[in-house]
């Protein structure tokens, strides 16, 4: 992501183009059945992330944990770059828990996004 960001930068500014929004997708996982599901669809989970998730005693809660940090990460990062960035959250699931933290993480990236903290972009695509 980082990479793909700086070059996006880089390419910009070589062809005098406005830097356009990007939108990053980012999807809590809440059990292994959805984490086997995800890789079924196609998605690259690392396998520190499968591993740390597949350990963890609340599986659901440590995803969300880190959708955010990746949030905030992605962020800052990009707001460096002078990158609008907006997000997409989705559930792949259909259990009830797994669909509210969707929800969860909505309003959660919509407060780093609002408080105009050197993470935000001023100017970003709101959810």
């Amino acid at each position: 992501m980082k990479k793909f960001l700086v070059d996006y930068a880089g390419a910009a500014d070589e062809s005098h183009m406005p830097r356009l929004p990007m939108i990053f997708t980012l999807t809590p996982c809440g059990s292994e059945k959805t984490l086997r599901f995800m890789q079924w669809l196609g998605f690259d989970i690392p396998a520190w992330l499968e591993n740390d998730l597949s350990k963890t005693h609340d599986i659901l809660s440590r995803s969300l944990e880190v959708c955010r940090t990746l949030a905030e990460e992605i962020l800052e990062f990009a707001g460096g770059l002078r990158i609008p960035v907006g997000f997409n959250m989705e559930s792949v699931a259909i259990r009830r828990e797994e669909i509210e933290a969707s929800l969860d993480l909505v309003r959660s990236v919509r407060k780093l996004q609002q408080k105009g903290s050197p993470r935000a972009t001023p100017g970003s695509p709101s959810l």
